[in-house]
């Protein structure tokens, strides 16, 4: 059980699946919502292995005006759906594998203000991969912000972003990428 940290669902409960899915801390995410600060006002955002949905609830509870949820887990999928339904909150959510959600969100011309990376640790080429769909099918706005969280190390081109900084917090090291200033 986790707690959605600020805005208009602020301390509203979220349910998690029951499986290995490990939610962002609080601490995390509110950090993570911080360094996007106004660029969540009115975003259109990509939670793209999104577990609970924390993210993209923490981003519409801060004033996102959409969020798409994807998980290849059908047990995830139904506790977003569930998390969303319980705020009255009606939104996309696709129970697909990432690289099967990015080529479907392609087919269907979807563009985002922000896009959270959070996939499993061990899955260290998917961020990369996500990174390089999302630019190659022009599926980011001119602004827009990548927000990646991981442990360790992970290899990806940062040279289409002018801005770059990395968080640390614990373990948990969280890169924030935009497009333009």
């Amino acid at each position: 059980m986790i707690k959605v940290i600020g805005g208009k669902y602020r301390t509203r409960v979220l349910e998690t699946p029951p499986s290995d899915t490990l939610p962002t801390k609080n601490m995390v995410r509110g950090a993570m919502m911080s360094a996007l600060g106004d660029s969540l006002a009115n975003a259109k955002v990509l939670d793209l292995f999104a577990g609970s949905g924390a993210l993209g609830i923490e981003a519409l509870s801060r004033g996102a005006s959409d969020a798409v949820f994807c998980d290849h887990s059908l047990d995830a999928a139904k506790v977003i759906n569930g998390n969303l339904k319980k705020l009255g909150e009606q939104r996309m959510v696709y129970p697909y594998d990432y690289k099967t959600a990015l080529d479907m969100l392609k087919g269907k011309k979807e563009i985002f203000d922000i896009v959270f990376l959070d996939p499993p640790y061990k899955e260290k080429d998917a961020y990369q991969y996500a990174i390089s769909f999302l630019l190659d099918n022009e599926m980011l706005a001119h602004d827009a912000c990548i927000v990646l969280e991981y442990e360790g190390d992970i290899e990806v081109d940062v040279s289409p972003f002018e801005f770059q900084r990395t968080y640390r917090y614990g373990k948990t090291n969280v890169m924030l990428l935009r497009r333009h200033l």
